[in-house]
């Protein structure tokens, strides 16, 4: 077989085209077309290309016929190299799905957990806690109630500029089903209608008054059916780094005490008017000996 035989029958056997060889050597489909026309030669250089391209010899390429072990060689090794390509590719997208699915069910185990332990506060028969909200101007309100067996005494004060602009107390025992609302700053003592009250504050008399105090996303009634469809959407983001846990839920940001998973912070931004509004909780569990 002559040169351009040889040369037309490596070039197939890659599944090339005269332009496919002509790119590999940077040169122009014409000129391969005369070599396989044997109406020209390549130079050394090219000649050495070619072999080295096709894994032949010069030898072979010049003066005989291409051996066939060699053409199977040579395509054998193209479809080796298309399959490991193809395997690596499989793998990296299974690592990365494989991955995704370790995150969503981390994710999902630890909120279910926390949900779980936060419930449990939710009937409470003797606690004291501190709620104080800061905003842009500074403090803006405290609230600090008290709780034992059925007995709630709990304090509420505005701050604007830093001056108490309302100061209310809120007395009840659920026990003898009665209580009374004290107005500090006007000086006003007002007898509270409990059953009225109990309708809006379902469950206070057991403890719910803590737990209606835990932030929104936390204490949500359908938390556990919606938590990984808020991950995925919302994209909540849980980090534990040993002492606080650390939730963040579209555009509030909870922290969480590490070991009782009560609240300790809030931070959140109002929609309407952009304010950051940071709320810190201290919540001490059976401190209350009398109210």
């Amino acid at each position: 077989m002559s040169f351009g035989e040889n040369l037309i029958s490596l070039r197939k056997q890659m599944g090339w085209s005269q332009d496919d060889l002509a790119n590999n050597l940077n040169l122009s489909r014409q000129a391969i077309s005369k070599w396989e026309n044997d109406t020209s030669k390549p130079d050394i250089d090219n000649v050495k290309k070619i072999s080295k391209i096709f894994s032949v010899t010069i030898d072979d390429l010049l003066n005989n016929e291409v051996p066939k072990e060699k053409a199977v060689a040579l395509d054998v090794k193209k479809e080796e190299k298309k399959e490991r390509t193809i395997t690596i590719v499989k793998l990296m997208i299974i690592a990365v799905i494989v991955l995704y699915v370790i995150s969503v069910i981390y994710k999902f185990a630890s909120l279910l957990i926390i949900v779980n332990g936060v419930q449990k506060y939710a009937n409470l028969s003797n606690y004291h806690y501190v709620i104080t909200t800061y905003d842009e101007n500074g403090l803006a309100e405290k609230e600090e109630c008290w709780f034992k067996d059925g007995v709630s005494k709990t304090e509420n004060v505005k701050f604007e500029n830093d001056e108490i602009i309302e100061n209310v107390c809120t007395f009840i025992d659920f026990n003898k089903n009665e209580g009374y609302i004290e107005d500090n700053v006007l000086s006003i003592k007002t007898d509270l209608d409990l059953n009225l009250y109990k309708t809006t504050h379902i469950g206070f008399e057991t403890g719910n008054q803590l737990y209606s105090k835990f932030p929104i996303e936390i204490r949500s009634e359908n938390i556990k059916s919606s938590i990984l469809e808020m991950f995925i959407i919302n994209g909540i983001n849980l980090n534990n780094d040993g002492k606080y846990i650390n939730i963040k839920v579209m555009n509030s940001n909870i922290i969480l005490d590490d070991k009782t998973l009560m609240p300790v912070a809030c931070f959140s931004i109002k929609e309407r008017d952009s304010k950051v509004t940071n709320v810190c909780y201290d919540v001490e569990l059976g401190s209350v000996n009398k109210i």
